[in-house]
């Protein structure tokens, strides 16, 4: 989502690395590569999204590709299985952060992930109303 600058120190600062690089990055290396391969060829990604993303699911939108909850670092399967399954649940209305954490069981680590990535929008953190 950074595009193709960023990508390529990503892919240069892991090859610096050398022997030193765990399997998980050498891992990443190869999907990068494929990712600056469809730069290459005008193809452009949409972030992830908590009301139009899926769990594992590469979207066509708008002649772009939506990026699944499986794509952020950090956000395994039954993570990612278990937003979507409450958001689907729920008919895409999800009244706060604090409520999916609790109803799709994530731990606190997915949750910044996905705060991070700017996939929660507008949604606010509690259920709570703030009186002051």
């Amino acid at each position: 989502m950074s595009g193709k600058e960023k990508i390529r120190f990503y892919i240069e600062d892991i090859d610096r690395k050398g022997a030193e690089a765990t399997q998980k990055e050498n891992d990443v290396i190869t999907a990068m590569l494929l990712v600056l391969e469809m730069y290459a060829r005008n193809l452009r990604f949409l972030p992830v999204d908590i009301y139009k993303s899926e769990a594992f699911e590469y979207k066509i939108e708008d002649g772009k590709i939506r990026l699944p909850f499986s794509s952020l670092n950090g956000v395994g399967e039954n993570a990612a299985e278990n937003i979507a399954a409450v958001r689907n649940e729920a008919n895409g209305e999800i009244f706060s952060v604090e409520d999916l954490q609790k109803k799709a069981k994530l731990t606190k680590t997915v949750i910044d992930v996905l705060k991070r990535n700017k996939v929660f929008g507008s949604i606010p953190d509690t259920d709570q109303i703030s009186m002051f």
